[in-house]
């Protein structure tokens, strides 16, 4: 698992495998790794391609320190280059423990891999509030996602509370020092 970290803090940010250039979430994913470093942030991803791979190039850019947590028994795939701290998993458990060991969790745009990652984290905003640490979703398809979920499965205020929208990418440093600190903005 991972240790919390003597320069600021450790952000795990979970993102899409499958968006590449000239996708412009991939450019926002490489601006949001960058905001986070020059903020003080070490940021924790899965460390291979798509956005965790834009968000850890536009961290280590900005001269943050990049973990990357990929899966031993996924042969074949390699961190991607931009990783400087390699963390292997054993298993997708030993995974999410070591991101939930971080100090907040950011989602941006991505498919199954990263819905369960979000919502697991959630979830666990729900059970264990004290241990678990802040989740901030990125961009317009979370907003959309809530409302729909708001309208069709048994999810009332206080669960969409436990989350914090991020309308933007330009947005999430202050959500996220917000979110750090304890304030609401809801």
């Amino acid at each position: 698992m991972l240790e919390h970290m003597e320069r600021g803090r450790l952000v795990g940010v979970f993102g899409s495998a499958r968006i590449a250039p000239p996708d412009p979430r991939y450019d926002e994913a490489r601006g949001v790794g960058a905001r986070l470093a020059r903020a003080g942030y070490a940021i924790a991803t899965g460390g291979y391609g798509g956005l965790m791979e834009a968000v850890s190039h536009g961290a280590a850019t900005a001269g943050g320190r990049v973990v990357g947590l990929p899966m031993r028994p996924w042969d074949g795939r390699e961190p991607n280059r931009w990783v400087t701290e390699v963390r292997w998993a054993d298993d997708i458990f030993e995974r999410l423990k070591s991101f939930h060991a971080c100090d907040a969790l950011v989602a941006l745009s991505g498919g199954l891999g990263t819905l369960s990652e979000a919502t697991l984290a959630w979830a666990n905003l729900g059970t264990d509030p004290h241990v678990t640490p802040p989740l901030l979703l990125v961009g317009p398809a979370w907003a959309e996602l809530f409302e729909h979920f708001r309208r069709t499965l048994v999810i009332d205020d206080r669960d969409l509370s436990l989350v914090r929208l991020v309308p933007t990418p330009a947005d999430l440093v202050p959500a996220l020092e917000q979110a750090l600190s304890g304030e609401r903005t809801d």
